[in-house]
């Protein structure tokens, strides 16, 4: 009955520490069969390198998982929350803005209806134009504030959007538009911009297929079994 061993870091480095001064070459048939023997080897062992590591990292990586599952729905509520805070915090900036705007433009009319009169009046008597002060600046919110924690800063930055037939698509969401789709909805996007799918091309020369663009060779190498 075998006792299967834990691999430890030590272990899985000395499975391949034997080939470490290994000197390859390849010139006489007794060369080649030695080669072929270290090959056999060589690819045996990182087969068990692989498993080893695997076994390594499974309580690792399950311990991570279970981490990342009780964290991802708070995660989620915090994201959620700070998109709802921000959106809320930049509308109410925009409209006390905007308000400012439009109160400024209308103490500018006045000002300017006032200016008028006051200069129609003047020149009618024949008399020098007196001083009309202008009305005070509405102050708009400011774009920093500080608080107790910090501060926080209203800034502008470019973004960007896809703009299809169907309507803009955000950049988050146009993750699976493909150079198909770029040309299906006409948006004229540069070809340079989308990433080559080479999956898709591997597995289409691995069956006989031809793409255009796509030149298809033979290399050589060695299957090893056993």
């Amino acid at each position: 009955m075998s006792v299967s061993t834990v691999p430890t870091i030590a272990s899985v480095i000395g499975l391949a520490k034997p080939f470490e001064s290994l000197q390859v070459r390849v010139d006489s048939p007794d060369s080649e069969l030695a080669a072929r023997n270290y090959l056999q080897d060589v690819r045996k062992t990182v087969k068990q390198l692989d498993k080893d590591v695997k076994a390594l990292k499974a309580p690792i990586k399950q311990a991570i998982d279970d981490i990342d599952a009780a964290v991802k729905p708070w995660r989620t509520l915090l994201t959620q929350r700070d998109t709802e805070l921000e959106t809320a915090l930049l509308v109410y900036s925009r409209k006390v803005r905007e308000a400012a705007e439009i109160a400024q433009r209308k103490l500018m009319e006045k000002y300017e209806q006032k200016v008028a009169k006051v200069e129609a009046k003047a020149e009618a008597q024949g008399k020098p134009m007196p001083v009309v002060l202008p009305p005070p600046i509405i102050a708009a919110p400011p774009k920093s504030v500080q608080l107790e924690a910090g501060s926080q800063t209203t800034v502008k930055r470019k973004a960007w959007r896809l703009s299809t037939k169907a309507g803009s698509l955000s950049s988050s969401g146009a993750d699976g538009f493909t150079a198909q789709s770029n040309e299906a909805n006409a948006v004229g996007i540069p070809l340079e911009y989308f990433i080559l799918d080479t999956a898709r091309i591997g597995k289409i020369v691995r069956a006989g297929g031809s793409i255009p663009g796509i030149d298809v060779y033979e290399e050589e190498s060695i299957a090893v079994r056993g």
